[in-house]
């Protein structure tokens, strides 16, 4: 856990990475869904700016509440087909940012006892708020990954 000021640092770069990796992606291919039944670069570019408002919320229960019980998030459910698709992308990046800077101002006024704080979670054997965290990053970072490679891997090197 003596990571975790490494990893707010990686979450504030997160908006300033994905705006520049989607403009990099030429807006032809924006929504081109290259793998059937999954996300375009723009759905995954959107999914990020309204997972948000669920991470800040969850970060305030940590906060807040003793004897937590978190409810998976189960993509699909939560969020109805094509609905992403249908988002302002550039909207989508603003939204991102602004929401990125409030998540971040929340976890920095934490006080040092709720990382450590015992959270129940039916998807995990063991969960957090460190852990949790550190989820945020990698689900950002896998989301990246997902556009870059929906821009730049081959046909015959896409996973199908």
């Amino acid at each position: 856990m003596n990571d975790r000021d490494q990893i707010v640092s990686c979450l504030e770069s997160s908006p300033i990475i994905l705006r520049n990796l989607i403009k990099s992606v030429p807006e032809s291919i924006l929504k081109v869904k290259r793998i059937r039944n999954k996300w375009s670069a723009h759905e995954h570019a959107c999914h990020l700016a309204e997972a948000q408002p669920m991470m800040i919320s969850r970060f305030k229960r940590f906060r807040d509440e003793e004897n937590i019980t978190i409810q998976p998030y189960i993509p699909g459910k939560t969020t109805p087909a094509g609905e992403l698709m249908e988002k302002n992308l550039e909207d989508s990046l603003n939204m991102f940012a602004t929401l990125r800077t409030q998540l971040l101002s929340l976890i920095r006024n934490l006080d040092s006892s709720i990382w450590v704080k015992k959270i129940s979670h039916p998807e995990y054997i063991e969960y957090n708020p460190y852990i949790f965290l550190r989820h945020i990053l990698m689900h950002d970072y896998v989301h990246m990954y997902r556009i870059e490679e929906l821009w730049l891997t081959t046909d015959e090197y896409l996973p199908m």
